[in-house]
């Protein structure tokens, strides 16, 4: 155990004797410290926190808290804190376009930003990331590049993804549409740009199913087939209109958009259009969610029972949102519960699916019977 906590301890960066010091915090609006940092020639740290925030804590705790940490912040910068959620928060969070938490900036004394680094992190890379923002930063450069007027696309595309990095989502996505608008219908579908449209790590922030680069791939998916793979295609496709069966059933759906039946008649069309392996399970599903947004369970019911076994085991998934969504319905028993959970038992390979439905047979089935 004591071997464990050491590990834990030297991963975090806390050092294991006494720590005596803290980075200097300084009761002061943006606009005091910028004065100080003017008058004693520094720049200015903030860390942008809430009150809710777990990792802003642990960062207070055991970071904050360490002499290598507080002796080079207290000697470089005019440290301050300031909640996003309180009195000059909210206007600080729009200014600098601060959209996670912890975020870390490094200032200049004329208010302009020089690093932003986000989330928890070593006492090692805490110190690293402040002194890119003493010299010249990838956000600096990045920032400066954009202001004199650079808007080719090597320059662009690193740009989006750096923005992404420091967790500025909403001007990712300015910075994604602004650059779409410049691109021919080649261009966007180049392997350069895949990553706009792709199954990756950017999927969440720019092309999730309500984005505008999901409606162009799913129109024009042939020229991406032809420029990148079919599978890659085929394979983002098909995960996004999972997506859209699973976030119904569950209800994620309706908190962004409401049920629409001709958005769905559209997804169905988007469907019949393309040459995903998937694609008749797919239009199925889509009938599943489209009685899910009517909440018609004897419907979704009925069309897991006929179809499931011929589902491939990824688009049986959708199923665990299945109970999620029964449950939204007033009084309902799972009458046809037998029925559901012999199929699933039959046609499926996942364990923790067949038991899951098992065990609601288990509990409802007498009752219907």
């Amino acid at each position: 155990m004591k071997k464990i906590i050491l590990g834990i301890m030297l991963f975090l960066g806390i050092s294991t004797y006494g720590q005596n010091r803290a980075i200097n915090f300084k009761t002061a609006s943006l606009k005091e410290a910028l004065n100080m940092a003017k008058e004693q020639h520094k720049m200015i740290f903030i860390d942008c926190f809430t009150t809710w925030c777990i990792p802003c804590k642990q960062m207070e705790a055991n970071v904050f808290t360490q002499d290598s940490v507080a002796d080079f912040y207290n000697k470089n910068f005019i440290n301050i804190k300031v909640d996003m959620e309180k009195g000059e928060g909210p206007a600080l969070k729009k200014m600098f376009t601060v959209e996670a938490y912890p975020s870390y900036l490094i200032v200049d004394a004329e208010g302009k930003i020089r690093n932003k680094f986000v989330g928890g992190m070593s006492a090692k890379d805490f110190i690293m990331n402040a002194k890119k923002g003493l010299g010249t930063s990838e956000e600096a450069r990045l920032n400066a590049m954009y202001e004199s007027g650079d808007r080719s696309p090597e320059f662009m595309r690193n740009y989006i993804r750096h923005k992404i990095k420091v967790m500025e989502i909403s001007k990712a996505k300015q910075l994604n549409v602004e650059f779409m608008a410049t691109l021919t219908p080649e261009q966007k579908a180049s392997p350069e740009n895949w990553f706009l449209f792709g199954q990756n790590r950017y999927t969440m922030y720019l092309s999730d199913l309500f984005s505008p680069n999901f409606k162009y791939l799913a129109d024009h998916w042939q020229d991406f087939a032809a420029k990148n793979t079919k599978d890659s295609v085929d394979n983002k496709l098909s995960s996004v209109y999972r997506q859209i069966a699973s976030w119904t059933l569950n209800g994620f759906y309706a908190k962004v958009k409401p049920y629409d039946k001709a958005t769905y008649e559209m997804y169905k069309t988007q469907i019949k259009k393309t040459e995903m392996p998937d694609k008749k399970q797919l239009l199925v599903m889509m009938d599943i969610a489209m009685a899910a947004g009517e909440k018609n369970i004897t419907k979704v019911t009925d069309l897991f029972i006929k179809h499931l076994a011929s589902f491939s085991e990824e688009n049986r998934h959708i199923l665990f949102d299945y109970y999620t969504f029964a449950r939204t319905i007033k009084g309902y028993e799972f009458p046809k519960i037998e029925a559901l959970s012999d199929e699933i038992s039959k046609s499926s390979s996942n364990p923790y699916l067949v038991k899951q439905f098992k065990s609601l047979k288990e509990r409802y089935a007498p009752k219907a019977n």
